[in-house]
C-alpha cells in the first residue's frame, strides 16, 4: 500500500495525530491564520479527528460532526450526524448559534469514477458551506476540501461573494497525485 510509504502518514503516527490530514491544516493555518486561540471551531466530516486535534492544540474549542463515530478528544464535542441532513444543523446550533471557523475535510466514498467522485465532493463542499452560511460569525473563516474538476470554478463563483479573501490552496502535505484542493475563505460576510 502506497500510504505506508508516505512521509506524513509516518509523521502522524510518530507525533500522535489521528491522520496525516493534521499536517494539511497545520500548514494552511500557518499560511492563512485561520484558527486563533479562544475560537469556537466547527469541524465537519471530522472522523478520525486529525483536524480537531490540531484546532484544540491551537487553543480552540471544537464541535466535530461526522457520520462515523470518533473516539473522544479533550476539548471536542462530537455530534454523530450527516452534514447533508437538516437535523444535523439543528444539533450544531443547539451547542452554539455562531462559530469563528467552519472547516470541512469531508470526503465522499470514492467510487473510482472521476466525474462521480468530483461531483460528490462538490455536493459535500456545498453542504458544508450551507451550514457555514447559517452559523459562521461575520468576519469568520471557512476552509473546505473539494476535488478538482469541471464544477470547481462554478463552486468558487458561488462562495466568492461571501468572503473578503478567497482562494484555492493545495498544502504541501496533500499527496502529489491527489486531485484535492482547499477553498480558503476569510472574513465572512452575510449577503
Amino acid at each position: 500500500m502506497k500510504d505506508k510509504q508516505d512521509y506524513y502518514y509516518w509523521k502522524a503516527k510518530k507525533e500522535g495525530y489521528r491522520s496525516r490530514a493534521a499536517y494539511k491544516l497545520l500548514q494552511m493555518n500557518r499560511t492563512f491564520k485561520l484558527i486563533r486561540e479562544g475560537d469556537l471551531v466547527l469541524d465537519l466530516g471530522a472522523t478520525p479527528g486529525g483536524w480537531s486535534q490540531v484546532a484544540v492544540e491551537l487553543g480552540a474549542k471544537v464541535v466535530a460532526v461526522d457520520l462515523n463515530p470518533m473516539p473522544p478528544i479533550d476539548g471536542v464535542t462530537f455530534i454523530k450526524g450527516d452534514i447533508m441532513a437538516p437535523e444535523t444543523l439543528e444539533r450544531i446550533k443547539e451547542i452554539s448559534e455562531t462559530y469563528d471557523v467552519v472547516m470541512s475535510d469531508a470526503s465522499p466514498k470514492i467510487s473510482g469514477k472521476w466525474t462521480i467522485d468530483h461531483l460528490r465532493s462538490i455536493d459535500l463542499a456545498r453542504a458544508s458551506f450551507n451550514i457555514a452560511k447559517e452559523v459562521l460569525k461575520p468576519g469568520g473563516n471557512f476552509v473546505v476540501k473539494v476535488f478538482q474538476g469541471e464544477e470547481i470554478q462554478k463552486l468558487f463563483g458561488e462562495l466568492k461573494p461571501y468572503f473578503r479573501f478567497k482562494k484555492f490552496h493545495s498544502p504541501k502535505a496533500s499527496r502529489k497525485r491527489s486531485a484535492e484542493v482547499y477553498f480558503v475563505g476569510k472574513r465572512f460576510r452575510k449577503i
